[in-house]
């Protein structure tokens, strides 16, 4: 089992030595990876390596994060799912006449490996365990949910998906508990309006176990149509503006005594509580568009944007002169001419690439760590808006679309100099509109 979950994207160093003094002259290392049960390692490696030491050091230093990184495939078709994998590793050292030099040394356990990646001051072989701690402590990031954000903004009606942190600590079974409020919360005390409880637990005995998603879906409660929210908004909802001291940046449309929206989340796990606020906002004359990513843990984490949007459509190719002039074959059959609606420059090689530019409308300042994991991440997905009808019409699947960042500079904006928080982002799609899939 693995008691942390390590990333893929950043190096995990693995430093070997014989367990007897003989001078080594080559070591043989094998390395597995597999996803699924922990008992499914494979029988043969996935790789081997013959390495010499390092000097008369008698010792080795491996990279093996970069080996799974090549079988960490994410993708998101509108369900929330990672795949972790396991690897192990095992190396045997030689001397001079190819005879082995003390016992196999092992790596000290399985590994659980995730898509992500560790920060610079996260120092050498960084990792995440579940914890009580949320900033990073020796290499390791102690937290109960796979997600930096602490305050979050969701259209009305849209349903939340959390990722959940849960790595296997000891023999006994790790469990995070997520709970779910409908109302408000008075200082550092708990929220009113228990909606929803989920435990998430890690048996140790799958690599999938390690990040989770749970949501906030309760089908009993859920508003069904348009009018139904509306009529919600109407009669349960207190719509007030929030002051300078709750969050400076905007209007929202909050929620502190009605029966179903989530106004707050929690993560427990060994009695210590982490909470994550919900803004609703009420959808205006832009169209919402939802960015799913990669962040740095590993797992696919939602951040709406709300703002002004704008799409546009680059295009290029190649075009050459030809000659139109018809020549007669044979004496006096026909005249000298061209066609006149013929096309004397023709296009070829046409390709074209769809390009997004997001507002994200005014967000809290919590949000710039959220928009920094953004920006490092390898794979991200928008997904346009859907009404509720819409999302439950089987006609009408969800306009999800691959995409990658355009925008390559993130200048940080502060509620001290610019008061109200507004970014500007742009995507670029991930593919060429013209198929040409060979």
């Amino acid at each position: 089992m693995s008691k942390v979950l390590r990333f893929s994207r950043s190096p995990f160093y693995w430093q070997v030595e014989p367990t007897a003094s003989n001078p080594v002259a080559s070591t043989t290392t094998q390395v597995f990876i597999w996803n699924g049960l922990l008992t499914d390692i494979p029988t043969a490696p996935t790789y081997t390596f013959v390495k010499a030491p390092l000097g008369s050091s008698n010792l080795i230093v491996l990279d093996l994060a970069q080996l799974v990184n090549d079988y960490l495939v994410v993708t998101y078709d509108g369900t929330y799912s990672i795949d972790s994998y396991y690897l192990f590793a095992s190396t045997i050292f030689y001397d001079a006449a190819n005879v082995q030099i003390g016992d196999v040394v092992e790596l000290e356990e399985t590994y659980a490996f995730s898509k992500g990646f560790g920060y610079f001051n996260e120092g050498v072989n960084p990792a995440a365990k579940t914890g009580t701690t949320f900033f990073p402590t020796l290499n390791y990031r102690m937290t109960g949910l796979a997600m930096f954000s602490r305050e979050i903004q969701v259209p009305e009606s849209e349903p939340i998906n959390i990722p959940v942190l849960v790595t296997k600590l000891s023999q006994v079974d790790t469990t995070v508990e997520i709970n779910f409020y409908t109302g408000e919360r008075i200082g550092t005390g708990i929220p009113t309006g228990l909606a929803k409880t989920v435990i998430v637990t890690n048996t140790g005995v799958n690599s999938n176990e390690y990040i989770q998603y749970v949501d906030n879906i309760e089908s009993t409660t859920q508003p069904q149509t348009e009018a139904q929210w509306d009529s919600l908004v109407q009669t349960t909802w207190e719509g007030q503006l929030e002051t300078v001291g709750d969050n400076p940046t905007r209007t929202v449309f909050w929620c502190p005594e009605n029966d179903h929206p989530t106004t707050w989340i929690s993560s427990k796990y060994n009695g210590t509580l982490v909470y994550i606020k919900v803004n609703y906002l009420v959808k205006d004359k832009f169209m919402p568009y939802k960015v799913t990513f990669v962040n740095s843990f590993g797992a696919l984490e939602d951040f709406w944007m709300m703002g002004a949007e704008k799409e546009s459509l680059t295009v290029n190719g190649d075009t050459f002169k030809r000659n139109l002039l018809n020549i007669p074959t044979a004496p006096a059959t026909t005249e000298t001419d061209y066609n006149v609606d013929a096309h004397q420059y023709v296009t070829f090689g046409e390709q074209g690439r769809k390009s997004y530019t997001l507002n994200t409308g005014f967000i809290p300042e919590e949000n710039n760590k959220t928009l920094t994991e953004l920006m490092l991440s390898q794979k991200i997905w928008v997904t346009k808006w859907q009404s509720i009808e819409d999302r439950n019409s089987p006609s009408k699947p969800l306009d999800i679309e691959p995409v990658v960042l355009k925008s390559k500079q993130l200048s940080y904006k502060t509620h001290l100099q610019e008061k109200v928080i507004d970014y500007k982002i742009e995507f670029q799609s991930a593919h060429d509109e013209v198929n040409q899939v060979r």
